[in-house]
């Protein structure tokens, strides 16, 4: 029997800090990133036809609207993670970064209090979008809304699902990218699903890194993620076909013409995201995995950067 001491909860910072820390920082750019691919195809393609783009501030509303939902998910997860008791008390069972309601920062209500508020940030400027877009926007907002709070409550959690890494392709990919595109320019293009595709793609890499970290502790809390059913083996297999697969979308649209030609800028992104996959597969489920969680992050940044710059190239 070891005589070695539990380790020891780090300090707390300040309050700022502690809120900061809540909003997992980190993790934004997966919100950010379809909303720059969506405006740059929209923009890009209004170009070509030397018209001023209409509805300016549509972008920076979406943005708004996008990561106050990130957000709020991110609080709802931290503060029903420890009412689960899937974090353990004062955070013993985490892996991952430390959640501020486990370590007793912050109470429960108060967090996802704080989730709600961001819940409404989000519903005011989503009622300036309904009155550009109408009715679809209305629902893709309720839609939004629904899979950010159903993520972490009722009866079924999506984070406790296999269902996990499709409902993040869609909603930080294919609809983010489509109803981007949508608001600026009334239509939705194949371009915009097509982008909003290999958008999607790494996001759900992200969640799937996430869960294989999680694989013990998921599975002891009676979680049934994607990584648990097929395994790490298969979940190793996967991850290389959601980094990889962006490529050859890109590439299917180009030689299709239904993506400007500029767009492979994004293939200089190849080397980032082969990189993360040779990491995946060294690497063992555990803590060890938290930094290919941040470059997973980085590559789907960059992928959307390099992408929607060079939808401005041809």
């Amino acid at each position: 029997m070891s005589d070695t001491p539990p380790p020891s909860p780090p300090a707390r910072p300040s309050n700022l800090g502690v809120w900061w820390q809540a909003i997992r920082p980190k993790t934004l750019g997966m919100a950010v990133s379809p909303v720059l691919v969506g405006t740059a195809l929209a923009w890009s393609e209004h170009a070509t036809q030397s018209q001023p783009m209409p509805h300016m501030e549509v972008p920076a509303v979406i943005l708004l609207c996008a990561i106050a939902i990130q957000i709020a998910t991110n609080l709802f997860n931290d503060a029903q993670d420890f009412v689960n008791g899937t974090d353990g008390l004062g955070g013993t069972k985490r892996l991952g970064p430390p959640r501020i309601t486990a370590l007793g920062w912050a109470l429960p209500h108060q967090v996802s209090a704080a989730g709600l508020s961001l819940f409404l940030l989000a519903l005011l400027g989503g009622l300036h979008l309904i009155g550009i877009g109408g009715w679809p926007i209305f629902f893709l907002g309720l839609a939004s809304l629904g899979a950010g709070y159903l993520y972490s409550h009722g009866p079924y959690p999506i984070s406790h699902s296999p269902f996990g890494e499709a409902v993040v392709i869609g909603f930080f990919g294919v609809f983010a990218v489509a109803g981007t595109y949508y608001l600026q320019t009334g239509e939705v293009s194949d371009a915009a699903v097509l982008l909003g595709g290999a958008m999607g793609l790494p996001a759900g890499g992200v969640l799937l890194l996430n869960n294989v970290r999680d694989m013990k502790g998921d599975k002891d809390a009676g979680r049934r993620t994607v990584a648990i059913r097929i395994g790490l083996n298969a979940s190793r297999s996967l991850y290389s076909v959601l980094m990889l697969a962006p490529f050859v979308l890109l590439s299917m649209g180009v030689a299709t013409q239904t993506v400007f030609p500029g767009a492979l800028c994004g293939l200089a992104t190849i080397p980032l995201a082969l990189k993360a996959i040779r990491a995946f597969r060294a690497t063992e489920p555990g803590v060890a995995l938290n930094p290919l969680l941040g470059t997973t992050v980085k590559f789907q940044g960059l992928f959307a950067l390099t992408t929607a710059a060079g939808l401005f190239v041809l």
